[in-house]
């Protein structure tokens, strides 16, 4: 007689869901982990290099990990917008946590609410979206070139002079993430991911303006094409939603349509200038000998982003790369003030290191040995320089 069955367990849905969760991303991630690799352990030669530059100055670490932006994000996520606009006798508004984006701070308010530290939430938000950018980033330059070309890549990324912000409780981490991942889908033509992941950065910087431009771009050109259906349309409506709820929020709280606008205008006294500030500074800095160091070193960092840019016109880059990266290298550049954060600003145009990624593949393991280690140590040391030395808002 054939033999009784034995009756399996059942599996749980969570269970079967988890399985199927770790099937489909462990194996990209597995992939990705020399890239991710680089990414965090040039962030820890950054951090280490922060740390020791604020003991010897006796600037102290946690001070200088929740100052300037930090403190406006760890106070939206502590008490959400509650600041009303304020103005002084002449009717210019004070400085308010409302001309910060919401996301963010939302993240760092949900994983606090797990019994962490806001300080500490907030560097794990920014440590977990580095790592997701650093991801996207290996994705795109591997699709793009080669598989060692992605993975340094993420790893120049890390190095740029503004990235000591990508171990602070800055926004830029994820707003690079949203914006790189929105790159990888835009090229794979998954339109509604693009759009939601848009939408999302609309709600972390206002540079989501880029975004959503290469967005609108590809989109336009898909339907002229006839290629790209009801999705493509659908992106193109969806994707402006996100910066849009916030600036016509800021605009309910200020009772004026350009709130947010104003609030930046009149309260942080920026505004567009066409880059009248910026060639201002640059002739400044290149032709008078007393100027300070770090304005020297801003004016070098601005210059080759420039020389960047017009090098990445050379690369077979997609369309959407060069919309999004030349418009972030704009508005960076066009800005009245803050001349010590245009390395910041500069960090989402993350296309511009995808000549150098190119020309460093080509380099022996032995050549990125020397590289790479002092590009980390040179890159720490101008964002520790910034926040320890000058001190400035970098």
């Amino acid at each position: 007689m054939p033999e009784a069955s034995v009756p399996q367990p059942a599996v749980a849905p969570a269970a079967r869901g988890r399985a199927w969760l770790v099937a489909r991303l462990w194996p990209p991630l597995r992939e990705a982990l020399p890239a991710l690799t680089l990414y965090y352990s040039i962030q820890a030669v950054g951090f280490a290099v922060l740390a020791v530059m604020a003991s010897r100055t006796g600037a102290g670490l946690a001070g200088l990990l929740s100052q300037h932006d930090a403190a406006w994000y760890l106070h939206i996520a502590g008490n959400a917008y509650d600041q009303d606009v304020v103005l002084d006798a002449e009717g210019n508004p004070a400085e308010v946590s409302l001309a910060f984006f919401p996301l963010y701070p939302a993240l760092v308010a949900t994983v606090s609410a797990l019994g962490l530290d806001p300080i500490v939430a907030g560097l794990l938000v920014t440590f977990l979206a580095g790592g997701a950018a650093a991801w996207g980033l290996f994705v795109l330059g591997r699709d793009l070139l080669e598989r060692r070309a992605g993975i340094l890549f993420a790893g120049l990324w890390a190095m740029a002079p503004g990235a000591v912000v990508l171990h602070l409780a800055y926004s830029e981490a994820l707003f690079v993430a949203l914006a790189v991942w929105t790159l990888v889908a835009l090229r794979r033509r998954w339109w509604l991911t693009a759009a939601v992941l848009t939408v999302a950065a609309g709600l972390t910087r206002i540079t989501a303006v880029a975004l959503i431009a290469a967005l609108g771009v590809a989109a336009v050109v898909a339907l002229l094409r006839r290629n790209g259906g009801w999705r493509a349309a659908a992106a193109l409506l969806l994707a402006p939603l996100g910066l849009l709820a916030h600036l016509g929020y800021v605009g309910l709280r200020a009772g004026r349509a350009d709130a947010w606008f104003w609030l930046q205008s009149q309260a942080w006294h920026v505004r567009f200038d066409a880059g009248a500030f910026t060639v201002r500074r640059l002739r400044e800095a290149l032709s008078q000998g007393g100027s300070a160091g770090w304005v020297l070193l801003v004016a070098l960092v601005v210059l080759a982003s420039l020389v960047l840019l017009l090098w990445s016109y050379t690369m077979r880059l997609p369309l959407t790369a060069h919309v999004y990266t030349t418009l972030v290298v704009l508005m960076a550049l066009s800005s009245s003030e803050f001349w010590q954060s245009r390395p910041r600003f500069l960090l989402p145009a993350v296309t511009l290191a995808f000549p150098v990624a190119v020309l460093l593949a080509r380099l022996p393991r032995c050549s990125l040995l020397v590289l790479l280690p002092s590009g980390a140590l040179a890159a720490g040391w101008f964002g520790a320089y910034l926040l320890t030395v000058v001190p400035i808002n970098p």
